[in-house]
C-alpha cells in the first residue's frame, strides 16, 4: 500500500465526529492458519512482551471527511496479532483478497518552547514520531477529545510529558501508512524548554523509548524525509494545497 495523505487540514480534536460498533475485522481460514503459524515465532523472537490485544480500526475511509468543519471516523475493532504479523504476510493478505487493517494511530509534532522537535529512540535503535495505537481497553473512544486523550497518554507514556506540559495541540491532517495504519496527526506546542523536557524524559514510567532525540526546527523536513513510510507526508500537513482531501482552512 502507498502511503498517502488522506486529510490536510488543521482540526481542534474535540471536532472529530465518532461512531463505535463497526465489524471486526476477519481473516479468511487460510490466512487465520498463517498467522497462527506466525504469531508464536514472533513471540518468541521478541525483546519486549507482546500483548494479543485490541486495537480500533477505521471502518470508513471512503468517506472519511464529513463537511468542510471536520471528519468523521466509524470505529471497529482487529486484533494485534494481524497487525503485528501483516509485513511478513503482506503478499498472502492481498491474495486472499482481504480488507486492509486500517488500524487507528495517533501521534505527533511536539515542538518545545525553544524550537525544537522531540522524537524517540526506540529501544531497537531507530528513531520514531512520539504516539502509538488506539485501543479500547486502555482507552474507550465515544468522540474526539478520546482521540486526543490517547495522544496525550502516549506522549506521557513514552516522554513522560503530561497534560499541563502542553500549551495547545492542534489536529494538522490524517495519514495513511504502508501498513495501512490511519494515523491522526497532532501538533503539540509545549510550555517545557528542550532541557526541561529532557529532564522529563529520564522521569517516563514506560521504557518504549530508550532516549528523546530532539531536531531544530530548520531541520525538521530532512529527518521526516529520512525516516520513511508516510513519515515524510507528516512535514506538507498543515501547509495548504499539499495533498488530501482538504486544505487548511
Amino acid at each position: 500500500m502507498t502511503p498517502r495523505i488522506l486529510l490536510n487540514r488543521l482540526f481542534p480534536f474535540a471536532d472529530i465526529g465518532v461512531e463505535t460498533g463497526a465489524p471486526e475485522w476477519r481473516a479468511s481460514p487460510s490466512y487465520d492458519r498463517r498467522v497462527g503459524a506466525a504469531w508464536p515465532t514472533m513471540l518468541a523472537g521478541a525483546r519486549h512482551p507482546l500483548w494479543d490485544g485490541i486495537y480500533y480500526r477505521v471502518a470508513n475511509t471512503d468517506d472519511l471527511l464529513h463537511g468542510p468543519a471536520g471528519f468523521r471516523l466509524r470505529l471497529g475493532t482487529v486484533r494485534y496479532r494481524y497487525i503485528a504479523t501483516f509485513p511478513g504476510l503482506e503478499g498472502h493478505h492481498a491474495a486472499d483478497g482481504l480488507d486492509p487493517l486500517y488500524h487507528l494511530s495517533t501521534t505527533a509534532l511536539v515542538r518545545t518552547r525553544d524550537g525544537h522537535y522531540l522524537f524517540g529512540r526506540r529501544r531497537n535503535g531507530r528513531v520514531d514520531l512520539i504516539g502509538g495505537g488506539v485501543q479500547p481497553d486502555e482507552l474507550p473512544v465515544a468522540g474526539g477529545s478520546d482521540i486526543e486523550a490517547n495522544l496525550v497518554k502516549e506522549m506521557r507514556e513514552e516522554a513522560a510529558i503530561g497534560a499541563d506540559d502542553i500549551l495547545r495541540m492542534t489536529g494538522i491532517g490524517v495519514a495513511l501508512a504502508s501498513t495501512s495504519n490511519i494515523l491522526i496527526v497532532g501538533h503539540a506546542d509545549l510550555a517545557l524548554s528542550l532541557a526541561e523536557a529532557r529532564d522529563r524524559f529520564e522521569t517516563r514510567a514506560d521504557d518504549e523509548m530508550a532516549g528523546l532525540v530532539d531536531v531544530p526546527a530548520a531541520s525538521l523536513e530532512g529527518v521526516l524525509s529520512g525516516l520513511g513510510d508516510f513519515r515524510p507526508l507528516i512535514a506538507l500537513l498543515g501547509r495548504p494545497g499539499q495533498g488530501g482531501n482538504g486544505d487548511v482552512r
